[in-house]
This record gives structure tokens, C-alpha cells and sequence, in this order.
């Protein structure tokens, strides 16, 4: 209480400081390029000989408050255009307008309009200098000329920023080395609820990059921003509608180089009118898409030959996913522009993402049989948001404030698999491939093939789901006061709240049917509880009820259709999509007799309570609050300091396992209880910013400041689940995880000029403490549990593994020892219009990025302990290992190299990913490493008319694939090739109307 106090005594006396003064008033305006009329955003406003300034907005508009009386020069800059200087005065009480237009900075004599990629950098060089932390922009304008598929594409283009990729697309962003779940993804500041199984990743592949009016990438948190955006926050923005109507539209036709086809579209649509005398904005954007994402995978399987370094292919599989992606939104944004110069915003925003993709899949061993597996799959992912937020200006305090609703959903349609087993016979499966050829050329061993689908049978089956629901409600509070000392002396106080409420669940199921146990059962199961007999007759399956051995041949075409992977393996067959569907219809409520018995084992597909009991429901509460101080000292410094509190209040719910849950051939079962826990924690993180201009050609940022990273939703759960399955195992959750708490440092140096554009370099080093770990390993009896401070007694009587059982253990842990990331980003944004000729078209871009860190794990290995006179005894033991984290790559770069010229407009663009672990073995027999990866895209657009434009994408234009490797460091290997994946070459083509 005392505490509070204090701050409160503080606040008043503050106030009542910052009100005495002076006779003040304030100064407004919009900044825009003399010749094409744009508002030119980042513009840097200053009153000369003070420390008084602004910076212009998405619309170009900008107000300083709290300027004394008097008469100033006004100097107003943006990179790449001339400077102009003002004399205005300034009256008590009263807001001066001035309206500024630039002219752009070019070779005398000459009269450019600055259009296109040069006016896109212009305005992300502009913005990330008038920011007052370290941030990246893709502007509005950059994100017309980029040939990306969504906005994580977009983010890719950014220094520090690494992807991981889905369907030929990027889907989630690593920023800093840090996977997904440690970045922060907010729509015009309001959250992005995540749309991981269960981890706080949001995948960005759902939205639309066309609509957005531009991406702002923090690499620094102020105090006034959310805390758990360890490596970063991302903002997609949109902005308010312009003074004058704008309707744009943009059609694109796409042609996929995998498929051959060019059956895809991308429709997007914005209209904005301002009503009421330009009180009332109304903002209205949609999209549209159909895209093909289908891919063609090669994946190899490796085996030991008695000695570490000989190594050999045991098997190597083919594969076809035939997809067909669909991605649609919609946004609505009000604005109203209140009597206090501020505004009152009303947004609504919703993106779809369906994927419906269908998985053929066969593989060639040395010898023996051969499998066949397809999978069926069709699912939804949407985000939500709508939020009402305002920008007030009230008795001298500037009031930020809002409320939100947002969410989103995995809605699983339909994941549905059938595996097929050949068996091995004079005439079927596999001949024994040559020993010659055991580490391949693996596509000689496509001959030994016997590929007889006939006696190729239905082995298994499994009907899934994995879905997740997330709502949050937010309100949050800023009131922010600006102070002038003096003239050179000025600062701003600001103070505010935020309270978050989020509910999510998980939901996971998984049926499987053993059809090589089992003939097929003669039951089927009705809505109402009754039993009926089966009825296959019109159907390709006719007669098949209570046989065994369910002949692949029954679900293929006639002949069955083939495909040649990568034009050099066989793909062989491919599926009827139209008979794996009819064949779920058909049984998949099958039983059989005609009766119930406990856990469902009667039925055909019999329910895996081992992966039901992976479902939770958690509602998280979090509660903050922070006072941060931004003092000028003229322009030569800037300095920023603040202090943030986060207060976690949380309720986890799961099921538990009391007994080891039963079966071994087929899916586990048995009880399943109820289990909830709460966890709180407060965390208090300190921020310390300053900005130096020691030239005006030269900025210095220093930065540092504590951030934080909650757990996985699963990770906290009081989850205990054993099964005695062919592949026992133990899965454990820890209520007791901590936060993970970071110090972050940060040095950026910035040059720029109208000649250089903006070269920057950026140091940065992370020290984490409690960041979380998944133990993932073998062991028998509980010893490691113990050690691990496993809290076992809590679910059950007796430990469910004894001393001579090995089961495979799960468990997350706090890190005992501090992890450290660092690197620096180094990023040039220029263009040549100060050169003569046709030189003066030049736009360049690039950057990179070299990322290191190390980090403790548990591993494990086995050990033999002597126990004379009988034989050693083998055990597992844990040790913690110094490596480096996963999902990380070393090495990022962007390059891209643009001409201008008559309304045509060419980019040539690079980006390069260096190879990463992708994930760790427990004993380190199997890390797999993502393989490096680059493309090359071109893009062009041609001006037809003032309104119309053409353009034309060339996407991946070397056909480069990706895939990973497995590295075996226990036994010696070298690096081998795991997977090899193409998307191929893909085009789209295309007009866009501007009215």
C-alpha cells in the first residue's frame, strides 16, 4: 500500500508540474509529395533550436502539442526528398495548421514523380528512423510490388526474420533465432490469438498481405507494449480511409508448374469514402484466392550395419500431396474524426485459410513387403477480430484507449487414412535389391517392385481430428501527458493498464481400425444406438462385408493412375479420391456384433483414449500495468525509461491417467480423470531505451529491457498419462513451469542521407533464464522422473513403469541454466536518382542476418552397470548437454534489385536461408536439420493508364526445393538426406484497378 501511494503522490505532483507553464498551443498538418499528391509517411516535423517534433502518420498528418508561444522555423525532411523550412508563429491556446508538400530530391532540372518501389522505400526508410524504438517496415507501397503468397512471405524480407514453411509457402515467422511462439502478432495493435495445436505460434499464412496498409517489425519492446514478445512483435496495419474515395481492385490468374495448371485465382478488393464533411471514414476490404500447393516429397530411412560408420538405406518412400488451398477475408473499418482532433476507430477483421489435400504415399525397401498409405484431409483455420479504439486528446493528455474481442479456430473436417501392406512372396513386395545399391542410387531400386495390388491389403486405419478454439477479450488504457522544461528540454509521461482474458481449448481424436486383426465387421452403428447390417451392394466394394484382406485394388482406378516424382521416381498407384471417401461412409460406425462393450473395443474403429487425453481447456488472465518517461534533450538525445508489471492468473484442466491405459494391437484405453491446477506469477520488467544524434546524418539506439515467454498451453498442464502399448510411454505436464525472463541489448546504428538512403547495423544479445525445455527420452523405473522432481504421487498410487520396463518419457522443464542468443543484422535500402541517365531508376534492397546461441538440454544415453558376479546391468541415464537451440538458422539474407522506368516497374528479388536443427534427438541418433534453402522471383508491373496496371510474377524461377537431412551423432554418420520436397515454379498474371 505504501508502495502505491508513493506512485500516486508522484503521478499528482507530476500533473500538476506539467500544467504549469507557459502559454502554449500546438501545431498541425499533412505532409505530401509536390507532384503525385501521396502522403508521405515518417516525415520528421521539428521546431528548430528545440527539442519540439513530430513524425507524419500513415496519412501524412502530424500535431505537436504543448509548443510555447512564439514565432519558430519549422524544418520539415524525408529521406529522398528536399528539405523545407517555415516561419510560423504560435499562439496561446490556439492549434496553427501547416501543410507541407516535398519535392523529391533529384538531379537539377529534372521533374520526377516518385512512384513505385523508390516511394515504397522511402516510406519503411522514413518510418524506422521517426520511430522512437528499433523497428523494420514493409510499407504499403512495398507490399503492392512483392510477389509474395501472404504476409509471412512479406515478413521473410526483413533482416532477422527466418520462416518456417508450409504447402510451398512461408506459414510462421522466426525472428532473432526464436521460433514463432516467442513473437507477438497484433493487427493494428489488437492480438492475434494463436492457432498452434499448442504452442503460441500463429500461423500468418491465413492473411492476406494485400489488404494491409503496412507490417511494422519491433525488435525492441517498450514498456507501453505487451511483455511476451521475447524476440519481437509484429503489427499488420491498416489505415484509416483517405480524405478522397479510393477503389482499387486487383485480379490475378496463377499458373502452378507442379501440377500444370493454371486453375487458381487471387481477387482483391478495397473501397474507402470518407461522409459527413470528412467526419465519418468507411473502409471496406476483400479477398479472394484459390491456389494450388500441391508438392512431390521423396523421404529416406537409414539403418546400421554393425559398425558406426556403415550406414545404409533401409527403405525410401515416395510421395504426392494434392492440394488445393483456399484463403478468403474480409475487413470493415469505421473512423470517426472526434471534435478533439483525435479519432474514433471501429475495426473488423476475418481471414480463412481451407486446406483440402489428399496424400499418396508408397515406399521400396532392400527387401521384403511393401506399404501403400493415403491420407485424406480437409480442415479450416480463421482468425477474428473487432475492436473499438480511440485517439483522444483531453485536457491536455493524450488518451489512448481500446477494447477488442478476437479469435480463432482450427476447425478439422476430415483427416482420414487407409494403409495397405504387400506382403513378401515370390510375387509380390519386394526382390532383394543388390547390396551394391544400398546406399542408393535409390531410384534403381524401383525395378525390384513387384507393385501387386491385388494382394495388397488394408492394414490399418485411423479416423482423426486435432482442432482448437481461442477467444481473448482485451481492454487497455494509455494516458500519456507532454512536458516542455525548456525549449531544448521536453519530454512526454504516459501511464496506462491492460486486461486480458483468454479461454482456449484443445480437442485431439484418434479412431483406429486393425483390418489385419479383423475381418470387415458386419455392423454398423445408427444415430439413434440401433444396430444394422452392412449394405455394400451398388458399390465398389460389393461383397466385402466379414471378409479379410481387403484388396488395394478395389480402391483404385482401372487402369490405376501413376505419377512420377520429381519426373525420375514412381509414384505407384495413386488412390480414387471418390473410394476412400465411400469407404469411411460406409464404416466408419461400424461394430462387430451387434453390441457395446466397454472403451468402444468392439467397434471398427476403436477410440485411442491416449490421444483424447491430449484435450485441455485453459483460461488465462492477465493483468498490467506501467509507467514509462520519454525526455528530449534538444535533438541531440532521446531518452526513454519505464518500468512494466505482468501478473498471470490461469486455470489449466486436462485428464489423467490413474492405471496405465490397456491395448496393445490396437488403440490404447482405459480410464480417463479429471484434473485442473491454477498457476500465478508476477513478473516486474525494467526498460531502458535512448536514441543519439550526434550528426544529422546519424542515429545511435541503445536498448535494454526484460521481456517474457509463457509455456506452451500443454507444457503446464496437470497431465499424466501412461499406456502400455506396443510402444509404452509416460507423458507428464509441469504446473510448476516459470515464465521464461529474458534481458535484451540492443545497439542499432543507422547512416542515412538522400544519396545513401538508410544503411543501419544492429547488434543484439539475449540472456534467458527458465526457458522452457521438452525432455523427450528413454528410460526404465522412475529414477529420472525422481530427479527430474516429477510429482507423480500426485495422479497415482504406484508408478506405472517398473525398473526392467522401457517406456519412452515426456516432460517439460525450466532450463537450469541461462540460454543466450546474439547476432547482428546488417540492411541497405538505397535508390540512384542522384546518377545520371537511366541509372537514376536503380532501387536497391538486401540484407542479412548471422544468429548464434547456446542453450542446456537434458539428453540421455545408456549405460552398462557392472554388478559382479552377474552380468552388467543397462540403464538410461540423463546429462545436460551444451548445443544450441533449434528452429534456427544461422544465416539469413534478402536481396532485391529494381528499375523503374515510363510506368514499368522490374524487380528482381533473392532470399537465401541457411540450413538449422529443426529438432533434437534425446540421444542424439536422429537431429534433423532443415536444408538451407533459396529462390529467386521476379516481378513487373507496366502502367496501361492512369487507373490501370498490369503485372506479371515469376515465383521460384530456379524450381529449387526444399527438404532436410538427418544427422546421427551418436554413431558417427555423416549428413544424410531425409527429405527432398517440390512446389515448383509457379506464375501469376494479372491487372490491378486504382480509381
Amino acid at each position: 500500500m505504501k508502495y502505491f501511494s508513493q506512485v500516486k503522490t508522484f503521478l499528482f505532483t507530476f500533473l500538476i508540474f506539467s500544467s504549469i507553464s507557459f502559454a502554449q498551443g500546438a501545431l498541425q498538418g499533412i505532409v505530401t509529395d509536390s507532384l503525385s499528391n501521396e502522403q508521405l509517411v515518417g516525415a520528421n516535423i521539428i521546431l528548430s533550436g528545440t527539442s519540439l517534433g513530430a513524425a507524419s502518420d500513415l496519412d501524412g498528418k502530424y500535431r505537436i502539442a504543448k509548443i510555447p508561444e512564439g514565432t519558430y522555423d519549422v524544418r520539415v525532411s524525408y529521406i529522398g526528398y528536399k528539405y523545407k523550412i517555415f516561419s510560423i508563429t504560435i499562439a496561446s491556446n490556439k492549434t496553427t495548421e501547416l501543410n507541407v508538400q516535398l519535392t523529391p530530391d533529384v538531379i537539377e532540372g529534372n521533374n520526377v514523380v516518385i512512384l513505385g518501389q523508390a516511394l515504397g522505400q522511402a516510406a519503411a526508410i522514413n518510418q524506422q528512423l521517426s520511430s522512437n524504438t528499433i523497428v523494420n517496415i514493409v510499407s504499403e507501397q512495398k507490399i503492392k510490388e512483392l510477389p509474395d503468397a501472404n504476409a509471412a512471405e512479406s515478413i521473410g524480407r526483413l533482416p532477422g526474420v527466418s520462416l518456417t514453411r508450409s504447402g510451398g509457402e512461408a506459414s510462421q515467422i522466426v525472428m532473432r533465432g526464436l521460433s514463432s511462439k516467442f513473437s507477438n502478432i497484433t493487427i493494428d495493435g489488437v492480438r492475434v490469438e494463436p492457432t498452434n495445436g499448442n504452442d503460441r505460434g500463429v500461423d500468418l499464412s491465413t492473411i492476406s498481405q494485400g489488404t494491409l496498409a503496412g507490417i511494422e517489425l519491433f525488435k525492441a519492446l517498450t514498456s507501453d507494449k505487451d511483455a511476451d514478445a521475447l524476440a519481437g512483435t509484429v503489427n499488420l496495419v491498416t489505415r484509416k480511409a483517405p480524405s478522397e474515395r479510393v477503389i482499387k481492385f486487383e485480379a490475378r490468374g496463377n499458373y502452378n508448374g507442379v501440377e500444370k495448371s493454371a486453375e487458381q485465382y487471387n481477387f482483391n478488393a478495397r473501397y474507402s469514402e470518407r461522409f459527413f464533411d470528412k467526419l465519418l471514414g468507411v473502409q471496406v476490404t476483400g479477398n479472394l484466392e484459390r491456389t494450388i500447393r500441391s508438392d512431390e516429397v521423396t523421404d529416406y530411412d537409414y539403418e546400421s550395419l554393425n559398425q558406426p560408420d556403415n550406414w545404409s538405406i533401409s527403405e525410401f518412400n515416395v510421395t504426392y500431396d494434392d492440394e488445393v488451398r483456399k484463403r478468403e477475408g474480409a475487413s470493415l473499418l469505421l473512423d470517426f474524426n472526434t471534435p478533439d482532433n483525435g479519432s474514433i476507430r471501429f475495426n473488423t477483421v476475418f481471414n480463412q485459410t481451407t486446406r483440402d489435400y489428399l496424400t499418396h504415399n508408397r515406399n521400396y525397401h532392400q527387401s521384403g513387403g511393401v506399404e501403400y498409405d493415403y491420407r485424406n484431409r480437409k480442415h479450416d483455420l480463421n482468425i477474428f477480430s473487432s475492436s473499438l479504439h480511440g485517439e483522444n486528446y483531453l485536457w491536455g493528455f493524450e488518451i489512448d484507449w481500446n477494447l477488442s474481442y478476437s479469435q480463432s479456430r482450427v476447425n478439422p473436417i476430415v483427416d482420414y487414412e487407409l494403409q495397405f501392406s504387400e506382403s513378401s512372396t515370390n510375387s509380390s513386395g519386394m526382390q532383394n535389391v543388390p547390396a551394391n545399391l544400398y546406399r542408393g542410387p535409390v531410384e534403381d531400386w524401383v525395378p525390384y517392385a513387384f507393385n501387386n495390388f491385388s494382394v495388397a491389403s488394408l492394414y490399418l486405419s485411423h479416423d482423426r481430428s486435432s482442432g482448437n478454439f481461442d477467444k481473448g477479450k482485451t481492454a487497455f488504457l494509455n494516458i500519456l501527458r507532454k512536458y516542455t522544461l525548456t525549449n531544448e528540454i521536453t519530454g512526454e509521461f504516459k501511464f496506462g493498464g491492460k486486461y486480458k482474458s483468454r479461454y482456449r481449448s484443445h480437442d485431439e481424436y484418434d479412431a483406429e481400425a486393425t483390418y489385419y486383426l479383423w475381418e470387415v465387421p458386419e455392423y454398423t452403428k445408427l444415430a439413434d444406438g440401433t444396430f444394422v447390417k452392412k449394405d455394400f451392394s451398388g458399390t465398389r466394394f460389393d461383397g466385402l462385408v466379414k471378409t479379410s484382406a481387403v484388396s488395394l485394388s478395389h480402391f483404385l482406378n482401372d487402369p490405376p493412375d501413376n505419377r512420377n516424382v520429381f519426373d525420375n521416381y514412381a509414384l505407384y498407384p495413386l488412390i480414387d479420391r471418390d473410394a476412400i471417401e465411400q469407404w469411411r461412409s460406409l464404416n466408419i460406425n461400424g461394430y462387430r456384433t451387434a453390441t457395446n462393450v466397454p472403451y468402444n473395443t468392439n467397434a471398427e474403429y476403436a477410440v485411442n483414449n491416449g490421444t483424447v487425453a491430449n484435450g485441455y481447456m485453459i483460461t488465462e488472465r492477465i493483468t498490467a500495468g506501467y509507467l514509462m518517461n520519454t525526455l528530449n534533450l534538444g535533438t541531440l538525445a532521446t531518452v526513454i525509461t519505464g518500468v512494466r508489471v505482468e501478473s498471470d492468473n490461469n486455470d489449466y484442466f486436462c485428464l489423467y491417467s490413474p492405471k496405465k491405459l490397456g491395448g496393445f494391437n490396437w488403440a490404447p484405453y482405459g480410464v480417463l480423470q479429471d484434473a485442473n491446477v491454477n498457476h500465478k506469477e508476477s513478473t516486474v520488467l525494467p526498460n531502458f531505451q535512448m536514441i543519439i544524434k550526434p550528426t544529422d546524418f546519424m542515429n545511435i539506439r541503445l536498448a535494454a529491457y526484460q521481456a517474457l515467454a509463457r509455456p506452451d498451453f500443454n507444457q503446464r498442464l496437470p497431465r499424466f498419462v501412461a499406456a502400455a502399448a506396443s510402444s509404452p510411454y509416460l507423458h507428464v505436464g509441469n504446473p510448476d513451469l516459470k515464465n521464461a525472463v529474458a534481458w535484451n541489448y540492443e545497439i542499432q546504428t543507422q547512416f542515412y542521407s538522400n544519396d545513401l538512403g538508410l544503411f543501419s547495423i544492429n547488434v543484439f544479445y539475449k540472456d534467458i533464464k527458465n526457458i522452457v525445455h521438452n525432455l523427450d527420452i528413454q528410460t526404465k523405473g522412475s529414477d529420472i522422473a525422481d530427479s527430474l522432481g516429477v510429482n507423480w504421487q500426485l495422479y497415482t498410487d504406484t508408478y506405472p513403469f517398473d525398473s526392467g520396463s522401457q517406456y519412452n518419457l515426456e516432460y517439460a522443464y525450466n532450463s537450469s541454466k541461462p540460454t543466450k542468443v546474439w547476432g547482428f543484422e546488417v540492411e541497405h535500402q538505397a535508390n540512384f536518382r542522384y546518377l545520371p541517365g537511366l541509372l537514376k531508376n536503380i532501387v536497391l534492397d538486401y540484407n542479412f542476418t548471422i544468429i548464434r546461441s547456446e542453450t542446456w538440454m537434458y539428453l540421455y544415453k545408456s549405460v552398462d552397470v557392472p554388478r559382479p558376479p552377474f552380468p552388467p546391468l543397462r540403464q538410461f541415464v540423463i546429462f545436460e548437454n551444451h548445443q544450441k537451440l533449434e528452429d534456427q538458422p544461422e544465416f539469413r539474407a534478402n536481396a532485391s534489385l529494381g528499375y523503374d522506368i515510363a510506368g514499368f516497374s522490374f524487380r528482381l528479388s533473392y532470399a537465401y536461408q541457411g540450413s538449422y536443427t529443426s529438432s533434437f534427438s534425446g540421444d542424439r541418433n536422429s537431429d534433423y536439420i532443415t536444408n538451407s534453402f533459396s529462390r529467386w522471383d521476379i516481378a513487373m508491373t507496366q502502367q496501361v493508364t492512369d487507373y490501370l496496371k498490369v503485372i506479371l510474377n515469376l515465383n521460384n524461377i530456379t524450381n529449387a526445393r526444399e527438404g532436410n537431412s538427418i544427422l546421427n551423432l551418436r554413431d558417427g554418420w555423416p549428413e544424410l538426406a531425409n527429405t527432398s520436397r517440390l512446389y515448383g515454379f509457379t506464375m501469376d498474371f494479372g491487372a490491378r484497378l486504382e480509381l
